[in-house]
C-alpha cells in the first residue's frame, strides 16, 4: 500500500547567479504563493521524521494531507530569508547541504538556528558528485563523511539524504542504508510513497514557472500515475535491450 505524501523539491528560491542554471532558482514571491495554495487546499506541513515513522510503520498520526517541503542545495547565505518565508507559512521543510562546500555551509550556531526555526538538516553528500559513478569507497566516503561534518556543524543528528544528480541505484541505497539515513530523496517524479522506497523517495518538481494551477495538478494521483507508468515502460524497454542486444 502506498503513502500519499507529496515531496516537494525546490533548489534555490530568488534571482537566479549569472553563473547559474535559471530553472533551478525560485522567485521568493512564488514561494509564498505556493504555501498559500497549499494552506487553502487543506495540506500541512510535516518534517521528514514524521514521514519515515509513517514508512516504517510506526503509530505516529500523520495530519490529514501531509505534505514534505524539501530544498537541495542549500546555500547559508541565501537561505535566511528562505525560512522567513516558510515560517511565515507554517510550514517546516529539509534542507540538504553539501557538507564539503565550506563556501555555502552555515557555521554551528547558524545551524542551530535553522533547527529552532523548524528546518531538519539533511545531507546533500559532500562533494555533490554522481553517486552511481564512484567506487564504492568514495561512495561510502560521500555518505559517512558528509554525515559527520553536518552534525558537528548542527549539534544533532543528520538522518535523511538527497542524492546529488537524483544519481542513485540498489547499491547506493544499501550503502545509504548502512550510513544510518532513514530517509533519502530522488528525482523520481511522483507523490506516492511504498515502505520499501524511503530510501529512494520520489518528489514533485517545482520551477519558476510552477504557478499554483500546475502545482494543484502535481498534487493529483493522474500526475503521479502518469510518470510511474513511464518509469515502468521505460525499466522493461531497458529491460529487453539487455536481453535482446
Amino acid at each position: 500500500m502506498s503513502l500519499y505524501l507529496p515531496i516537494l523539491m525546490y533548489h534555490q528560491i530568488g534571482a537566479p547567479a549569472a553563473d547559474h542554471k535559471p530553472d533551478l532558482y525560485v522567485p521568493a514571491e512564488r514561494l509564498r504563493e505556493h504555501l498559500e495554495c497549499l494552506s487553502d487546499l487543506g495540506f500541512h506541513g510535516i518534517g521528514p521524521d514524521l514521514l519515515a515513522a509513517a514508512l516504517s510503520g510506526a503509530k505516529e498520526k500523520l495530519p490529514s494531507r501531509p505534505v514534505l517541503v524539501t530544498f537541495d542545495d542549500a546555500s547559508a547565505p541565501a537561505f535566511a530569508p528562505v525560512i522567513e518565508i516558510l515560517a511565515a507559512g507554517g510550514f517546516p521543510a529539509v534542507a540538504y547541504f553539501v557538507a564539503g562546500d565550506e563556501g555555502t555551509l552555515p557555521g554551528r550556531g547558524e545551524l542551530s538556528a535553522y533547527v529552532q526555526a523548524g528546518i531538519t538538516i539533511g545531507s546533500h553528500c559532500l562533494t555533490h558528485r554522481p553517486l552511481a559513478g564512484l567506487s564504492d569507497e568514495a561512495v561510502r566516503a560521500e555518505l559517512v563523511e558528509s554525515r559527520f561534518r553536518l552534525e558537528a556543524a548542527a549539534g544533532g543528528p543528520v538522518e535523511h539524504l538527497a542524492y546529488p544528480f537524483g544519481s542513485y541505484g540498489r547499491r547506493e541505497v544499501l550503502m545509504a542504508r548502512d550510513a544510518g539515513y532513514r530517509t533519502a530523496v530522488s528525482t523520481r517524479r511522483g507523490n506516492r510513497h511504498r515502505p520499501s522506497e524511503r530510501l529512494c523517495l520520489r518528489r514533485v518538481p517545482i520551477r519558476p514557472d510552477t504557478d499554483c494551477r500546475r502545482l494543484t495538478r502535481y498534487l493529483g494521483a493522474a500526475w503521479h500515475w502518469e510518470h510511474a507508468i513511464k518509469e515502468r515502460l521505460g525499466f522493461e524497454r531497458r529491460n529487453q535491450r539487455r536481453a535482446h542486444p
